[in-house]
């Protein structure tokens, strides 16, 4: 999820997959840019996204977007809420579950 402090635009989903790619090039060069990630899901409401990416590029995705302090010359942070090698997995979060 990425969080504006003080608002902002928010991006569509072309610009916010325009904003992961240029997060991974400045942090991993083209090398990293090439990385196949996929935007499953976008919320631009909350902010929100669903990612996919190769197993092994996992962690050049996540330092990319964790290091990401700025767009649009405005602050902003991404706050990566899970992770899973299945994406059935993503669609509860057993922190929220209520027992009866």
């Amino acid at each position: 999820r990425r969080e504006l402090p003080d608002g902002g635009a928010r991006p569509s989903v072309a610009q916010f997959k325009q904003l992961v790619v240029s997060a991974l090039r400045e942090l991993h060069g083209e090398v990293g840019a090439a990385l196949p990630v996929d935007v499953l899901t976008y919320e631009e409401k909350t902010l929100s996204a669903i990612l996919r990416v190769v197993s092994s590029g996992l962690v050049k995705l996540w330092s990319a977007l964790t290091l990401l302090g700025f767009y649009q010359n405005r602050r902003c942070a991404f706050r990566v809420l899970q992770a899973s090698p299945f994406l059935l997995a993503l669609s509860g979060n057993s922190r929220e579950l209520v027992l009866d």
